[in-house]
């Protein structure tokens, strides 16, 4: 919502737009890999697609309130097929895209590369493919997790397996933890904007083994303005029990890994795997992560449950250390709810944030406070695949936010649930799909600090998928009035305003007086308007700003005063032969030193406003006034008057 300062704001919604098939129904179609969205509304998607019959990267990107057209990532590379694509997107339809494929073949196995390509504002196609870590094993499980700010800095980390303890041939004394174990790297590489960083290890203990790679323990990269980056990842503590831990980036060096899952809970050691994670960095670098935790009966957790904790911004006092695990599921996470799917997390700069997530056959939605503090949770609605595919969400800045949620829609048609909630306790709901129906895989959704969102997923049965994405937009954002102080002449009655101009783009404005829209079409943020229009008096005076989706957010009220007219002269008889000159002005005030009086009779007055004067013949006169006001009106008055 859009407020003038000290008035109230006038109510606006946001549009959840229709979806866009991306690409398909096709057989082609392979991986879904996320979308992005930086704080101007550019982003895109990122996905694999059969070329040759091997499979390549595509990214589509989003500019403007468009889409483009699918554009080949890897062409570079012809003939090894690429695995777990990923995007990040920054200001100006920037996008970076890293993705895995093979690059050697290594005594009779394959040896797979993490690769990236870059969009560059402007750009119509993706560079050459860049390396960025020359040997991540055999490509299992590296799951990256890439991220930019909106100066285009960012990073990745990913996981490296280095021996699965099976067919691997190295040589190590080093022994499993838990049956199925492997050893694998922690990794993370810097970008500048233009080159990454030689790749750097962030595993806490790199001796210990740790749990085979999922998605829902991927490593995840959150970014905030310039340098405040943090990581999380999934590894056991020397008891063998996987816990979540994180790690600020700076641009040289890594903070220390600091546990951000629960050890114990209610005085009760907690002995289950940490089996899921979720991060999100705020502008200024304040962390959330989410961290799902196993539980089972007779221990300190009867279910599943959800903790998050709290990494302050680097500058503040208590921005050495994570604030301490809370629960995080509003007791829906229970052992009957059926299982809880991976959550989701966002935050905003003033420290507020949503934590989503599907409980047993519904979505659910928390939200905490800038004191960290939980407040009642939004149950959503019903879920599809529960516990298997989790909800997302992003958080409007402005207050409220958006969920996406796997669902089942009127007559068992399949597709995405979104609820945009507002500030103002308002919402709205949407179910979207496809050209075709089936089953959600890889439902993304991103936010951006602007509040617009991208969600974004594949739908359909193996051999038929399509890529499937819909933006959704806030309202122009808050934007202020600048009236001039006082009373103006009408060619100093310059309406001034700050810019409202949204992801969406393509803002204009109208000029509304008294209620009414008087002039449309406005495209800077300032407008002289019609002196026949504003007339002389007090006008009240509003901005409406719409922007390219139809969405408008008027702003609060203000009061123009203009004073288009000089005073007014008047003579009134008095005794005898005496007349009486007067000289007012109703709007910004005549000024004596500017009153002149002529009486036709050879006599003068000036400097008063009331002037009384008497003829010593009776007579036909004209008296002239010359007069002025406060804001530089001029006039002159001829008053014909009859003395006997």
């Amino acid at each position: 919502m859009v407020c003038f300062a000290g008035a109230p704001c006038a109510p606006a919604v946001g549009v959840i737009a229709s979806p866009a098939t991306i690409d398909g129904p096709s057989s082609a179609i392979g991986e879904f890999g996320g979308a992005a969205v930086s704080s101007d509304g550019s982003g895109g998607v990122v996905y694999t697609k059969q070329v040759g019959g091997v499979q390549h990267v595509f990214a589509a990107q989003y500019s403007a309130g468009r889409w483009q057209p699918p554009v080949r990532v890897d062409w570079g590379l012809r003939y090894y097929a690429a695995s777990y694509p990923r995007i990040a997107a920054a200001d100006g339809g920037w996008l970076v895209v890293v993705w895995v494929a093979q690059i050697a073949t290594v005594k009779g196995r394959p040896q797979d590369a993490l690769y990236s390509s870059t969009l560059l504002p402007g750009a119509s196609s993706f560079g050459e493919p860049f390396i960025v870590d020359p040997d991540v094993g055999e490509g299992q499980g590296v799951s990256p997790s890439v991220a930019l700010a909106a100066s285009g800095q960012g990073l990745v980390a990913y996981r490296a397996i280095t021996d699965n303890f099976s067919t691997s041939d190295v040589s190590t004394t080093i022994r499993p933890l838990r049956p199925g174990d492997v050893l694998e790297d922690i990794r993370v590489a810097r970008y500048d904007g233009q080159l990454w960083s030689s790749p750097q290890r962030v595993n806490r203990d790199p001796l210990l083994s740790m749990r085979p790679p999922s998605e829902s323990t991927s490593p995840q990269a959150g970014v905030g303005r310039g340098d405040e980056a943090v990581i999380a990842w999934q590894e056991p503590d020397p008891s063998g029990v996987a816990r979540i831990w994180s790690r600020r980036v700076f641009p040289s060096t890594l903070g220390l890994a600091m546990q951000a899952s629960p050890s114990t809970y209610q005085g009760q050691p907690v002995t289950g795997d940490a089996n899921a994670l979720a991060l999100s960095v705020s502008e200024f670098g304040e962390a959330k992560v989410v961290s799902r935790v196993q539980g089972a009966a007779g221990t300190a957790l009867s279910g599943s449950r959800l903790f998050v904790d709290t990494l302050p911004v680097s500058t503040s006092p208590k921005g050495a250390q994570f604030s301490g695990p809370v629960l995080a599921d509003g007791g829906r996470a229970s052992p009957s709810a059926g299982g809880v799917g991976t959550p989701s997390v966002s935050v905003d700069d003033e420290g507020a944030f949503r934590i989503a997530f599907t409980a047993g056959s519904s979505a659910d939605v928390l939200v905490g406070d800038e004191q960290h503090q939980l407040v009642p949770e939004v149950a959503l609605g019903a879920a599809a695949t529960a516990g298997v595919v989790g909800a997302v969400t992003a958080l409007d800045p402005a207050g409220g936010g958006v969920t996406a949620w796997p669902a089942t829609g009127v007559g068992g048609l399949s597709g995405v649930a979104l609820r945009e909630d507002f500030p103002n306790g308002a919402a709205q709901s949407a179910l979207i799909s496809g050209a075709i129906d089936g089953p959600v895989f890889g439902l993304a959704l991103a936010g951006s600090e602007s509040g617009e969102s991208l969600v974004a997923f594949r739908e359909g049965d193996p051999g038929n998928f399509e890529i499937v994405a819909a933006p959704v937009s806030v309202p122009p954002p808050q934007f202020f009035l600048e009236l001039p102080t006082g009373w103006v002449r009408p060619a100093q009655a310059r309406i001034s305003w700050s810019s409202a101009e949204d992801a969406t783009g393509g803002v204009s404005y109208a000029l509304v007086l008294d209620g009414r829209v008087v002039r449309r079409g406005i495209r800077s943020l300032s407008v002289l308007a019609d002196r026949r229009l504003l007339g002389s008096g007090a006008r009240h005076v509003q901005i409406l700003a719409d922007d390219a989706s139809g969405q408008q957010t008027l702003s609060g009220e203000g009061v123009l005063k203009v004073d288009g007219r000089a005073p007014v002269a008047r003579v009134r008889h008095g005794r005898g032969r005496s007349v009486l000159v007067t000289v007012r002005d109703a709007q910004s005030g005549a000024v004596a030193r500017d009153t002149h009086i002529a009486f036709g009779d050879g006599a003068n007055a000036g400097g008063r406003l009331t002037v009384r004067h008497s003829y010593q013949r009776a007579g036909r006169y004209v008296i002239v006034v010359r007069m002025g006001d406060r804001v530089g009106n001029r006039g002159t008055a001829r008053l014909r008057v009859m003395v006997g």
